[in-house]
């Protein structure tokens, strides 16, 4: 479980460092410079779910056939995603390009905010042609349980974006200082470095099997395009990416809401925001994790050993998570002094961090369990999960901000009703047992 989920947690870390420099280097514009970074990063994530939901669909059926022997089907799998990817990513560019702008211009109260907003979403958009793709591929990794690549990857990304960063943002090194639309820059080129190393990679690594090293994966079938194969990616991928969307789509949601109580409770919660991403990095590895094994060994038929694997990555999820969040509890005033110097959103991150820790170690729990959702094929019943969860959750945001009129910390206790309903539709689909044995 470790050597699939840590290389995933790594990966997903070094992309926390990218974002926690990404939005250090930009507060020293302004305060409201690193929140219409942090808004257009959150939206660009939100609709990057499109592309990862195709991509944790061919994860799981790459999976799901290699368990059941049929490695010959590898190859059409992933050929068909990267087709998928490919046209996803455009219609992500487009979308930041033309549906964007107008909407932003519909509810954002603030000018500097938008202003910085919309500069920085007409570069940041291209990052989708590279990132989709790349995200396709990473699917394949994952699925065959070999997950180092994907923490090369995301080195590289880092790598890249602190240096682009360092010399387009203040204008180093000979470079013209271009600030907002240089950060977008940075991490638009660093992401096309990344593809490029990850495709080149799989071209030369990849094999069907990861037992079988002498059948080559990147033959003529992955150029083929079946609809025998891009049906069951649609029918499990898009339910995926609708949870994943509603998932990030709320947080955009409550960021709005956050927007009308003031420019310094918004710097606020996006600095909790970041502490979330570094708890996601424990999340997410696990989930993956969960997501191949739980495909494998029902494929496997290996049903008994369903409830304990769980348990032990719920285990890992939690010591994961308490391990890289104790900073809220031990040391919250020095992580919100790298963002800024204002006392007042100082403080109210301080009491902000101190109400999310303990939301975040249930997370720990119920990610696993939709995770198990998806895992066994059931990405209807996962997305159905997911937006019903949110819906409650907006709910009781907006009572929280314009009926009760609570102060930021307290707003944070939403999460509570997030991951709790979360874990309680999950444990009512998990319960009777029938999701051992479903079939893809």
């Amino acid at each position: 479980m470790l050597r699939v989920s840590l290389p995933i947690s790594l990966g997903i870390f070094v992309q926390f460092i990218v974002v926690f420099i990404d939005n250090f280097f930009v507060a020293q514009i302004d305060g409201v410079a690193m929140s219409a970074v942090a808004f257009i990063g959150l939206i660009y994530l939100a609709l990057s779910m499109l592309g990862v939901g195709a991509g944790n669909a061919a994860q799981i059926l790459i999976a799901r056939r290699l368990g059941e022997q049929r490695k010959e089907e590898v190859p059409l799998i992933l050929g068909n995603a990267l087709w998928l990817g490919v046209c996803i990513g455009i219609m992500q560019v487009l979308i930041m390009w033309l549906l964007l702008p107008p909407l932003l211009d519909a509810t954002v109260e603030s000018g500097p905010l938008r202003d910085y907003m919309m500069v920085f979403a007409k570069w940041r958009a291209l990052g989708f042609l590279f990132y989709t793709p790349t995200v396709i591929l990473n699917s394949y990794w994952s699925g065959v349980a070999n997950t180092r690549v994907l923490a090369y990857g995301t080195l590289i990304t880092s790598g890249f974006t602190i240096l682009l960063d360092y010399l387009l943002i203040f204008g180093h090194g000979g470079f013209p200082a271009l600030g907002v639309e240089g950060a977008a820059i940075a991490t638009m080129c660093a992401e096309g470095v990344a593809m490029l190393f990850i495709a080149l990679y799989s071209f030369r690594h990849a094999y069907a099997s990861a037992e079988q090293d002498d059948r080559k994966l990147f033959n003529r079938k992955v150029f083929q395009w079946s609809r025998v194969h891009t049906l069951p990616l649609t029918k499990l991928g898009f339910p995926i990416s609708l949870q994943l969307l509603a998932s990030l789509g709320i947080w955009i949601v409550f960021y709005g809401f956050i927007e009308d109580m003031g420019e310094q409770d918004l710097q606020s919660a996006f600095i909790v925001r970041n502490m979330y991403m570094l708890c996601y990095v424990s999340v997410g590895g696990i989930s993956t994790a969960t997501k191949t094994y739980v495909s494998a060994l029902i494929a496997e038929g290996r049903q008994s050993e369903l409830l304990r694997t769980m348990f032990r990555l719920m285990a890992l999820n939690f010591l994961g998570i308490a391990l890289l969040s104790h900073g809220l509890w031990c040391y919250p005033e020095w992580i919100a002094g790298q963002f800024t110097q204002d006392p007042g959103v100082v403080q109210r991150t301080i009491d902000s961090m101190l109400v999310v820790l303990p939301a975040m170690l249930g997370f720990s729990v119920t990610g696993v369990m939709l995770a198990t959702v998806e895992g066994c094929g059931a990405t209807l019943r996962g997305f159905v999960i997911e937006a019903t969860t949110g819906l409650l959750y907006i709910i009781a945001a907006w009572w929280m901000v314009h009926r009760a009129h609570w102060p930021i910390h307290y707003v944070w206790a939403s999460d509570y009703v997030y991951f709790f309903f979360l874990g309680f539709f999950s444990l009512l689909f998990l319960f009777n047992g029938r999701w051992k044995y479903r079939q893809i």
